[in-house]
């Protein structure tokens, strides 16, 4: 019985998770390894950077699974056969079954090597743009990711990493256009968080309209009233300090008060 001793490729051969990561590693037919993970379809060489502290991570390259199913084939064939058409049936299934084994985890960890030479052939063909629109890309990038403004280089990494176009700039360009990115995004995120706040505040008078407060109301004596009545509205909660949703109620009911005072004033004009 002959066992299948084919030259290695550069096909994946086998994979195996990375406890408590979204990672696999997978071994190539050449004996190299890269990282595949499955949820984001992405395949690196290079160790990714949530596995760098990762002490287990030698421990689980060592020990490829299809080496040790190898191990075991030859074991196997240590044991001497007789002459008999069953049992030679025997010996072939479990030789088959551990070669269909073998080659399910290689069909299964394909599309990470693909992936891989999709995603270099990609950015080789990106990297010939020129650098102004390379730096826009990255910008795009980093909007899309959600990079927060208030954060650092680090904590904002993990959002960006994966991405193809992280790739586009070296590390030096990478760290600058962050930093260039993060001083601008400032200065727009105050801008927004002003504008939000000023819609919510118009949104609160409305709502004060709409509940026909009297100028008979006193301020803040009566604004606990108003909020157990109105507190579950929308326009309410999007305030969200309760010192200027009193500050807000104050005005309203002295805007009230002084167009009442302007109105009686009128009145004794006209007799």
């Amino acid at each position: 019985m002959e066992i299948d001793n084919s030259p290695k490729d550069k096909r994946p051969v086998a994979s195996t998770p990375v406890p408590g990561s979204p990672w696999c590693v997978v071994w190539t037919g050449d004996d190299r390894v890269f990282f595949f993970n499955p949820t984001m379809q992405l395949s690196v060489w290079e160790k990714p950077v949530d596995l760098k502290d990762r002490g287990d991570l030698n421990k689980i390259i060592e020990d490829p699974p299809h080496k040790r199913k190898k191990d075991l084939s030859e074991d196997d064939s240590n044991f001497p056969l007789a002459d008999n058409s069953d049992e030679d049936n025997d010996g072939d299934h479990i030789l088959k079954s551990k070669r269909n084994k073998l080659e399910e985890t290689a069909s299964n960890s394909s599309s990470a090597s693909e992936e891989e030479n999709t995603e270099r052939s990609t950015v080789s063909n990106q990297m010939l743009l020129p650098l102004e629109l390379r730096i826009t890309h990255f910008r795009d990038m980093l909007l899309e990711r959600g990079v927060s403004a208030f954060s650092t280089w680090e904590k904002e990494l993990h959002k960006i990493v994966f991405d193809p176009r992280y790739l586009l700039l070296g590390p030096e360009e990478r760290k600058q256009i962050f930093d260039q990115f993060v001083k601008a995004r400032i200065k727009e995120e105050y801008k927004e968080r002003k504008n939000k706040l000023q819609q919510a505040k118009e949104d609160f008078r409305k709502l004060l309209e709409e509940s026909k407060i009297t100028s008979k109301y006193v301020p803040l004596s009566t604004f606990k009233e108003f909020s157990e009545k109105y507190g579950r509205d929308p326009r309410f909660k999007r305030v969200p300090k309760q010192k200027d949703q009193e500050l807000l109620f104050s005005q309203f009911v002295s805007s009230l008060k002084k167009r009442d005072k302007e109105n009686r004033m009128r009145l004794r004009k006209m007799r």
